[in-house]
Order: C-alpha cells, then sequence, then structure tokens
C-alpha cells in the first residue's frame, strides 16, 4: 500500500498520518496480538493530543495492518477494531 499518494490521507490531520506511516512499516513483521500493544500505545499519544482517528479512519488503520497477512490473522485484526 502506498501511503505517500493515499488520497484517503489528503485531509487527515499530520500526526495521525504521521503515526499510519509509521505503523505501515512496523506492523508488516508484527502478529495481530504484537499490534494491540502498539494500537493501545497510538491511541494514547493520540488521547495526549485530543486527537483520536474517526471511523473512516481507523478504516483504512486496520487496511494498513491486515495486508499481506493470512485469512485467519485477517480475522484477528478485525476483532481489534474495538480498539480504535
Amino acid at each position: 500500500m502506498n501511503l505517500q499518494n493515499d488520497p484517503r490521507l489528503r485531509n487527515m490531520h499530520p500526526l495521525k498520518r504521521e503515526i499510519l506511516f509509521r505503523l505501515s512499516h512496523t506492523a508488516t513483521a508484527m502478529s495481530p496480538e504484537q499490534i494491540l500493544p502498539q494500537l493501545m500505545e497510538i491511541n494514547n499519544e493520540l488521547k495526549k493530543r485530543d486527537l483520536s482517528f474517526s471511523k473512516a479512519e481507523s478504516e483504512i488503520v486496520i487496511d494498513i495492518l491486515s495486508e499481506g497477512m493470512s485469512p485467519q490473522e485477517k480475522q484477528k485484526i478485525n476483532m481489534l477494531r474495538s480498539f480504535l
């Protein structure tokens, strides 16, 4: 997924975009179980700045996290939606 040119990110807050770019680089080497603490850390970082991901932005995060995963792993990732 080429996030640099993704039109869904065009109007996103710069900090959120930065977090997504970071996440896209680290998540590829993580299992769904390893991603949960990462998501919690991201949400805490955003809350400190009075920010949060919208529902649409959360969908983008799920897309990023599940890219290249097996169907079983994607199912686990979909269960993480409630944390965003």
